[in-house]
């Protein structure tokens, strides 16, 4: 398989995390925690935590929106990765299963469990 195509990248965004960089990881936490979070208490325990970041090479990263980070994201891992990463695929149609454990094609349904 040599082309990315959605769901192979949401799948390599989601589940192939072991192949990302510190900062990438980072930024991902951040996303996910809220960023933007009003309470500054908030922020300050997600950041105590971990949870968040404030450093500024991580919120550069974020600075294009979501997206375009995980664009980036998928993209690297993908350029430098592609042979190693641990991708279910179909047995019969070679497209990607909806999770690392999933048994079942979506798109020709072929079962395999």
């Amino acid at each position: 398989m040599d082309t990315l195509y959605p769901e192979l990248e949401d799948y390599i965004y989601q589940y192939c995390g072991k192949f990302m960089t510190e900062d990438e990881l980072d930024v991902k936490r951040t996303i996910m925690y809220g960023y933007k979070t009003q309470s500054e208490l908030m922020r300050s325990m997600m950041k105590h935590k971990g949870w968040t970041s404030d450093d500024p090479r991580i919120l550069a990263m974020i600075a294009d929106g979501h997206q375009a980070l995980k664009d980036s994201i998928v993209k690297r891992v993908w350029n430098e990765h592609r042979h190693e990463l641990p991708l279910n695929l179909c047995p019969k149609c070679n497209k990607i299963a909806r999770t690392p454990k999933a048994r079942q094609c979506r798109y020709c349904s072929h079962d395999w469990h």
